[in-house]
């Protein structure tokens, strides 16, 4: 017969873990590692002790002790001991909850499944792992359960500078009163991913928290070089390319190319003008959530060579300011309309400047066989292909674009990814 644990004596339990047990990393208040096959908890670490209950394949549990070949493990239900080979160490990744007013922490992978608590939109969390049904299991300061994937989305970093003198102090949660994991030095550059109510999650080798916004400050480029192209893929991976859009969104055009892109599982970057991204902000949510990346490509498309450092400023920071206040988080990459650039507008780029290493003029011939006869012309692995998505006859012609280059082994990254 199974033996449960009730669920306040479960969440006691957790608490008590969590307290004195912190570390520099957020996810190190809590150990968590999956099952790697069917197994049965028993009540002593023994084959020969009591049956207590069981586990299936793909569960996630916490780790409370281990010796000699047993673990001792809970889960808000049981509580028992397994044989150590039966477990495999998982590692985390940080998610944004996206959902509208939140989602719900469940207990197990179903609506029906006890509440854990609510998990606000704009908290960043971590995802484990998936389960069947559509469920991820995640840990959220002192609490972990399973909530709806669609509700979580992978944030997009950009870096940032610490400039507190004596350090940014880092916080489990976003709140004063949130656990201290440690202090990131002065000048640290961190991976920021978004900012909730005067606090900025920040990510640094293995420290993962909360720190005041007001602590830290865009990184200025000092190379202020510009790319044209990625970096070729490793030997013996898929060749890869970037697919950009520029001038969008646009209500009509816009969705029709993420269609596309979804039929071919395919990421790109979207280059956005600052007035269509007032005039369709639903549009960008759906190019975020469908996790492509999205580019500045300053508010009204001017040749920013012809322009003064203020008025290059204006272009720029109006444009990641309605991004901003459409997704939550600011562009990560930037690109000049014309691909007019100079020293003067590269001095007060703070995220890299891309231009294309294939143009494909759909602007221009608005043909969609010239579009795929340009791709076909010049791609190679590490090419950034210039398209536009404020026009029908780039719609129409992408799915052969994207079958042609499919059919060649290339896989779809965004520019962020096929610079590394």
């Amino acid at each position: 017969m199974k033996k449960f644990l009730p669920y306040a004596l479960f969440l006691t339990f957790m608490m008590s873990l969590v307290v004195g047990q912190l570390s520099a990393s957020a996810e190190g208040s809590v150990k968590i590692q999956k099952v790697n096959k069917d197994t049965i908890i028993y009540e002593e670490p023994s084959t020969n002790s009591v049956e207590i209950g069981e586990l299936a394949k793909g569960s996630f549990i916490i780790v409370t002790q281990v010796s000699k070949g047993w673990t001792h493990i809970q889960t808000p239900e049981q509580a028992g001991y397994v044989t150590s080979d039966v477990l495999v160490q998982v590692k985390s990744e940080g998610y944004l909850v996206i959902q509208k007013d939140g989602t719900t922490l469940f207990t197990a992978p179903s609506q029906n499944a006890q509440h854990v608590g609510q998990l606000y939109e704009g908290r960043v969390v971590y995802v484990y792992g998936t389960a069947p049904g559509g469920w991820s299991f995640v840990q959220y300061g002192e609490d972990t359960g399973y909530v709806a994937t669609n509700a979580l989305k992978k944030p997009v970093p950009t870096k940032k500078q610490i400039t507190a003198p004596d350090g940014a102090v880092l916080r489990l949660t976003a709140s004063p009163n949130g656990e201290v994991l440690g202090t990131i030095a002065n000048k640290t550059t961190v991976q920021y991913y978004i900012t909730l109510a005067g606090w900025a999650y920040v990510e640094v080798n293995d420290q993962k928290g909360y720190v005041k916004a007001s602590e830290l400050a865009n990184i200025q480029l000092t190379n202020n070089k510009v790319y044209n192209k990625g970096v070729p893929a490793e030997k013996g991976a898929k060749k890869r390319v970037a697919l950009t859009f520029d001038d969008g969104p646009d209500a009509k055009v816009t969705p029709q190319i993420l269609a596309t892109l979804k039929k071919y599982d395919a990421k790109a970057t979207f280059f956005m003008v600052g007035k269509n991204v007032s005039r369709n902000t639903a549009i960008v949510k759906q190019v975020y959530e469908a996790g492509h990346e999205i580019g500045n490509h300053t508010s009204n498309h001017k040749k920013l060579t012809s322009l003064s450092i203020a008025g290059v400023k204006q272009e720029v920071n109006g444009t990641s300011n309605a991004i901003y206040t459409a997704i939550g988080q600011y562009p990560t990459v930037f690109r000049p309309p014309y691909g007019a650039t100079n020293d003067q507008v590269r001095s007060i780029m703070t995220i890299p400047s891309i231009l294309w290493s294939i143009d494909t003029l759909d602007w221009k011939h608005h043909n969609p066989d010239k579009i795929l006869a340009s791709v076909k012309a010049s791609v190679k692995d590490g090419s950034i292909i210039l398209m536009h998505d404020i026009h029908q006859t780039t719609a129409n012609g992408l799915d052969n674009v994207l079958l042609y280059l499919q059919k060649q082994g290339y896989e779809f990254v965004t520019v962020s990814d096929i610079l590394q």
